[in-house]
């Protein structure tokens, strides 16, 4: 079986129609959940009265209707995907030309774009969420771009977790949110930089995980938010990844998938 073509918008250094709006729609974006509601507090008086957020933030605080944030990660990243990716479906309405299909939590990628506004084909963006290191240079780890030995190594197979073959896209980007994280505040997150690189260009040569099958990020932010990763090309990009995870833990899933489109390639060929 034939492995992949490159995406075309990854094979030159042209920023597509959509990188740019992304960029553009990402610019100075801010999270503004800044605490979970609590319906009980230390004072129940009713209606309350805010002039602006500001305001109103310190109300509930003071009465005990806002509790901080949780300070475990995934929780913390789960509640930036899910504004990012409610603040980019807002943006798609208001583009003329843009459509757009949200994938699941588990699923890739967490958003598809198409449309007359960002060329032909279906384009895939992965949202990422990322906590600096104290030193401020490099991520507490790496990110996880890709499930290497399921649908990145057989990428015209159908898996459960993919919205289509992978080889089906014609470009592919990861929307990075890096933060730092801030225990003494109740948002539990501050300086927030979003980034959006065709996501070879942020690749490493190292998995995100000991224990799991996931193709690593650098961990350089300067690296990360140059889209300077550790190879030269995408071509090379795909060569290196493919390559090493053959070597990987099997997936149940891929072999099921690979004998199946076996046994249709031979009833296919035995009715000629």
């Amino acid at each position: 079986m034939e492995r992949t073509r490159i995406p075309a918008r990854q094979t030159n250094d042209v920023a597509s129609p959509l990188l740019t709006w992304i960029r553009e729609q990402t610019a100075g974006w801010e999270q503004s959940a800044v605490g979970v509601f609590q319906q009980s507090g230390r004072d129940e008086r009713w209606p309350v009265h805010a002039e602006n957020a500001a305001e109103l933030r310190e109300t509930l605080t003071d009465r005990g209707h806002l509790l901080p944030l949780p300070t475990e990660p995934a929780a913390l990243a789960n509640l930036l995907e899910i504004e990012l990716r409610t603040h980019l479906e807002a943006a798609t309405l208001r583009t003329d030309g843009a459509e757009l299909q949200v994938g699941t939590q588990r699923s890739f990628p967490d958003l598809e774009f198409s449309g007359r506004a960002f060329g032909d084909g279906i384009r895939a963006a992965d949202i990422k969420c990322a906590r600096r290191r104290q030193s401020g240079t490099a991520l507490q780890s790496r990110i996880a771009l890709y499930t290497g030995n399921t649908y990145f190594l057989w990428p015209q197979l159908k898996f459960s977790g993919i919205l289509r073959p992978f080889d089906q896209y014609e470009e592919l980007l990861s929307i990075v949110a890096i933060y730092d994280f801030r225990p003494d505040l109740p948002e539990r997150i501050a300086n927030l930089e979003v980034i959006t690189h065709e996501t070879w260009r942020i690749a490493s040569r190292k998995r995100a995980s000991a224990t799991r099958e996931y193709i690593g990020s650098v961990q350089d932010i300067k690296q990360l938010v140059d889209g300077v990763g550790e190879f030269e090309t995408a071509d090379d990009f795909y060569r290196f990844w493919r390559s090493t995870a053959r070597d990987w833990k099997k997936s149940p899933e891929a072999e099921k998938l690979l004998r199946r489109a076996l046994d249709e390639g031979r009833s296919t060929s035995q009715g000629q």
